[in-house]
């Protein structure tokens, strides 16, 4: 009997990272003062006075975005359950980082040991095409945009890691979740069994 394995999409920044990490390195090094329970944006850029684009030239010129992806704090539990996750699931980081971060990527990865099959690196927030080239069938968030795009162009399930940043409303395929503990039972409820 041939067993198709489910595939499991998993961005990085605020879905295995902690959501507060970005902002907290900004205050760190950046002199900003951003209070996380109250970031209601997700735009980094939005927190300055610099525009996307202006914002991005400054912090790869500077170095500062290999220190974000650096200094990024791994979510509670979140090793642990990907391993789990592992023995059942094929699992697939989908990051909008771009490829010249890939090597603090996968050292950051290593360092925590977390495990790597596939690390896609789409350089924008647009996930669509890589979810469907590797036929997805349910995929974890934390940018509202993003989860919505996905829920609306794929039509397949997607987790949203909740954080202050992408609390408004969502389509009836998006299911909102406040830990991996909870993502994983929410995995194990909705991913389809073939």
């Amino acid at each position: 009997m041939l067993v198709i394995q489910v595939k499991i999409g998993i961005d990085i920044d605020g879905t295995i990272t902690h959501p507060s990490s970005c902002f907290n390195y900004m205050n760190k090094y950046l002199g900003t003062s951003i209070d996380f329970e109250m970031a209601s944006e997700y735009e980094l850029h939005t927190y300055t006075e610099m525009d996307q684009i202006e914002f991005w030239e400054f912090m790869v010129k500077s170095g500062h975005e290999l220190g974000i992806y650096r200094e990024s704090i791994p979510q509670e539990l979140v090793k642990q359950h990907l391993w789990d996750l592992r023995k059942q699931y094929d699992l697939h980081y989908v990051t909008a980082r771009s490829e010249i971060v890939r090597p603090v990527t996968e050292e950051w990865i290593k360092q925590h040991e977390l495990p790597l099959d596939s690390l896609i690196m789409t350089g924008s927030h647009d996930k669509v095409q890589v979810v469907r080239d590797l036929a997805l069938d349910l995929f974890m968030e934390d940018r509202l945009e993003n989860a919505i795009q996905i829920a609306e162009d794929t039509s397949i399930p997607v987790i949203l890691f909740d954080a202050p940043y992408n609390r408004r409303p969502v389509p009836e395929n998006i299911i909102r979740v406040s830990s991996w503990d909870e993502a994983v039972q929410t995995i194990h409820k909705f991913a389809p069994i073939r």
